[in-house]
């Protein structure tokens, strides 16, 4: 069985080939210049200074032709696929996933399957949903055996996150203009998570950031179930990254996987994000 994912998934770029995860990427518009999620071509550093110079750079979704051309590739290897999408809620990238994918099992009369389940998630939540799928490709579950549980789990992926100026969430539509304005200018730094729906929303407001850490950090604490997988999502805030791994590989004896937020997710969330993601109780 062939795993795949799209590059929000946000995982460690050389998780793709040491484990064998095909990835396909989203794209970025960036000062009249179109670069692929990841792409070497526009370095992490260099794409949110670009951002905080006035630069607005824009997202595309997976189009038709892309995905068909990407799942068609992987059906040639005669293995039954699965792939894992990012959140329906944030991007149309699923149902595009989807329409294609109900055309090629059609084509293709059963020779192999080609499955497409929305992560209901965004970032490393998606991310983790991926990891726990070759957990049960390595022990040996079919395609249908593994997205039935991730299907049943994928509601209980959290992400957990602050950022550093609202403007961004607004600028995307991903929070109220209203609320925005007031929590810059009250110097609010709410915590935000994927709710079940996959939606973006409010779980909390802090006074500063200090106590917004903090707060990410209880929430691990409190609601982390058996599994004990974490990962760090980060947009040029490494310091506060390390800190907070350092904190939960000290006190809860579980290393995270840091990463760098990729741009594509960075477009709509600007520098300064840090986000928990974990499986919960």
């Amino acid at each position: 069985m062939i795993l795949s994912t799209d590059s929000t998934a946000n995982l460690p770029v050389e998780f793709y080939t040491k484990y064998d995860i095909k990835m396909i990427p989203m794209q970025i518009n960036l000062d009249d210049k179109t670069y692929n999620d990841l792409s070497k071509d526009l370095p992490v550093k260099e794409f949110y200074a670009k951002m905080s110079s006035g630069s607005v750079p824009t997202t595309a979704q997976i189009n038709e032709f892309a995905a068909t051309e990407y799942l068609t590739k992987l059906m040639q290897s005669g293995e039954d696929v699965l792939h894992i999408s990012f959140s329906s809620a944030l991007s149309g990238t699923t149902a595009t996933m989807l329409k294609v994918a109900e055309g090629i099992n059609k084509a293709n009369k059963g020779k192999n399957k080609l499955v497409v389940i929305d992560s209901l998630n965004a970032a490393a939540g998606e991310g983790l949903l991926v990891l726990r799928a070759l957990k049960l490709k390595n022990e040996g579950k079919t395609i249908d055996e593994i997205a039935s549980e991730i299907t049943a789990i994928r509601n209980k992926a959290c992400a957990f996150f602050i950022v550093q100026d609202l403007k961004y969430l607004v600028r995307g539509g991903r929070l109220s203009k209203i609320s925005g304005v007031i929590g810059n200018l009250l110097k609010i730094k709410p915590v935000l998570r994927v709710n079940e729906q996959g939606q973006l929303v409010p779980y909390k407001k802090v006074i500063s950031r200090r106590l917004a850490l903090k707060e990410l950090y209880k929430i691990l604490v409190e609601k982390i179930g058996d599994d004990k997988t974490v990962l760090i999502n980060h947009s040029v805030c490494e310091d506060d990254a390390r800190a907070m791994a350092e904190k939960i590989k000290t006190e809860l004896n579980i290393t995270p996987i840091v990463t760098d937020l990729t741009q594509v997710i960075g477009c709509h969330t600007g520098p300064g994000l840090m986000a928990v993601f974990f499986f919960a109780k």
